[in-house]
């Protein structure tokens, strides 16, 4: 009986809570973990100035300084039968920096998983040029995909588990050092998962820019593509108020949504918050805490 109650809320969570989403429930998708880039309505790829880098444009690491340790978690729509979060740690070395990170998404039920996906990314981040007007970088993420179902999510059922590896590129640059610009290429490579029916992993494409009209103001425009979307415009403001406030927010198209947070630290320490809303389902909540050393 418990095996048939558990079969039956896989199948209402693929049936009715997946399209809801708009194919927005898992880590392969274009889901931005990253409260501070969820805040600023996701455009992020020509901003990307923290240990999240690694997942939203790599050649950004090459501008970090510091080792830094970030971890998120997304409370999202308020379904507690999604699990939803990330880690990133950025290293730097004599050449350019090092990042590495790891996702993770599962839906439960009733203390049962009933279906995971997890990636894990090692990238680097090169600085190509840079005086005091002007710089560019480039920048390469190598990732491991993983699906599994357990065997007890479908009353006993083995359906499996699968891996995949994908590609990554990213360029930044600044122009006289208020104006940046970001390109980011993911799955490269066009992964696919499955066997013997595979099926493509998303592959999508991202270019921006930000302007910072004076100290502590960024002003960020973003384009992304989704092989299988539209194309998505995204706006974000960042206005810090002192050392240690940070006001955001952003919009979106291709779903229509709004977002605001804050950011706050001390000393080595910041924590981030950001709110996005759904044009259907409740908002997402997302937390991020930072350390850098």
């Amino acid at each position: 009986m418990k095996g048939i109650r558990i079969a039956t809320a896989a199948a209402i969570v693929v049936c009715l809570v997946l399209p809801g989403v708009a194919g927005a429930a898992g880590v392969f998708d274009n889901l931005v973990l990253s409260p501070r880039a969820r805040a600023m309505g996701g455009a992020f790829v020509a901003l990307s100035d923290d240990e999240t880098a690694i997942f939203t444009n790599p050649a950004a690491l090459a501008m970090q300084d510091e080792i830094g340790i970030y971890s998120s978690y997304v409370d999202l729509y308020g379904y507690d039968f999604f699990k939803l979060g990330s880690g990133a740690v950025t290293v730097p070395t004599g050449v350019g920096t090092f990042g590495i990170g790891a996702r993770y998404f599962s839906t439960e039920y009733d203390g049962n998983e009933l279906e995971s996906e997890y990636s894990f990314v090692v990238g680097q981040g090169v600085m190509l040029m840079e005086d005091v007007h002007s710089s560019l970088a480039v920048g390469y993420g190598l990732n491991l995909y993983g699906l599994s179902f357990p065997t007890e999510s479908v009353g006993g059922v083995d359906l499996g588990s699968a891996n995949t590896f994908g590609v990554d590129i990213g360029v930044i640059g600044t122009l006289r050092g208020r104006t940046r610009f970001g390109f980011f290429a993911k799955n490269i490579n066009n992964p696919k998962l499955g066997d013997p029916d595979a099926k493509d992993l998303p592959q999508w494409f991202t270019a921006g820019v930000c302007y910072s009209p004076y100290g502590g103001v960024q002003t960020c425009l973003e384009i992304q593509k989704q092989t299988t979307e539209d194309l998505r415009a995204c706006f974000g403001l960042e206005f810090e108020i002192n050392d240690y406030l940070t006001l955001r927010g952003g919009i979106q198209n291709q779903p229509n949504r709004i977002s605001f947070g804050f950011g706050t630290g001390w000393n080595m320490i910041t924590l981030d918050y950001s709110y996005t809303s759904h044009e259907t389902l409740p908002g997402s909540h997302v937390y991020g805490l930072g350390i850098d050393f």
